[in-house]
């Protein structure tokens, strides 16, 4: 199995695309968001990342036919698939879960449609989600969220893990958030 691409210690990302609310005790203003994989602490996420390794047997990722309605069903209403698009992502399948996290309704949408209802907060998550494609793994993160484009703020924990029918080069992605 493919878990010893997955370090256990913490891995420090200076990543710019993440705004967040800074911590005003912290000599630095700005709040670190990715975790590492086995530091998540929700059950709900946890589980997503456990099936997402547990699908991947012998393969960097597993396919989008692998990761089936049922299989996610514990988590699927915290889930949206996304398809990999030319210049970006669209949000095939959204679960309630994330629409009410989000505050507003992302299926049908691509990241440059998000773009330009929230400007500059579609741009982020594709960056986000194209760091997962592209490194070909699982992303965790964890933090406080202030979307400047409409004031709207939320706590998540959410993995970001691609999905590839060649189990090499991804075609969906789906994020898991609580």
């Amino acid at each position: 199995m493919l878990r010893h691409r997955f370090r256990m210690e913490h891995r420090r990302h200076d990543d710019p695309v993440l705004i967040t609310v800074p911590d005003r005790d912290s000599p630095e203003q700005r709040v670190r968001t990715a975790v590492g994989l086995f530091d998540l602490r929700n059950a709900l996420v946890c589980e997503a990342r456990d099936t997402w390794l547990g699908l991947c047997g012998t393969r960097l990722m597993p396919s989008r036919a692998q990761m089936t309605p049922r299989v996610m069903r514990s988590f699927l209403k915290h889930t949206a698939l996304l398809q990999v698009v030319e210049g970006g992502f669209r949000y095939r399948v959204v679960g309630d879960a994330v629409n009410l996290q989000q505050g507003i309704m992302l299926q049908g949408m691509t990241t440059a449609d998000l773009d330009a209802r929230l400007p500059g907060y579609g741009a982020q998550l594709a960056r986000l989600y194209a760091r997962a494609c592209r490194r070909r793994e699982i992303l965790a993160y964890r933090g406080l969220y202030f979307r400047s484009a409409d004031q709207h703020s939320f706590a998540h924990e959410s993995i970001m893990a691609p999905l590839g029918d060649d189990g090499e080069t991804p075609d969906h992605l789906i994020v898991v958030a609580a």
